[in-house]
């Protein structure tokens, strides 16, 4: 469950909001008119969600890179059939 407060509460009780980050690492949520308008969260949790998201998505690139080569090897003639390979890996 995500953790919110109010405009109104982040405006008179800025470091208890600010110390609430700092304590569960996780995104608060601010509220205006009941409605989520803005995200807070601590610098430190912040990075760390980035490098999780910039690793995520270099190992997708990497994937669909992969794919792609495939692809071009099928194109060019360079694939060997499937059941070529598990009799070779012996699966």
């Amino acid at each position: 469950m995500p953790v919110m407060r109010t405009t109104t509460e982040l405006q008179r009780n800025m470091g208890d909001v600010a110390a609430l980050c700092h304590q569960i690492k996780e995104p608060v949520y601010i509220t205006k008119n009941g409605e989520a308008d803005l995200v807070l969260m601590d610098a430190e949790a912040f990075e760390r969600a980035l490098d999780l998201r910039n690793a995520v998505f270099e190992r997708e690139m990497r994937t669909l890179e992969g794919i792609e080569r495939g692809r071009r090897e099928i194109a060019a003639g360079e694939g060997r059939p499937y059941a070529e390979i598990r009799e070779q890996l012996s699966l």
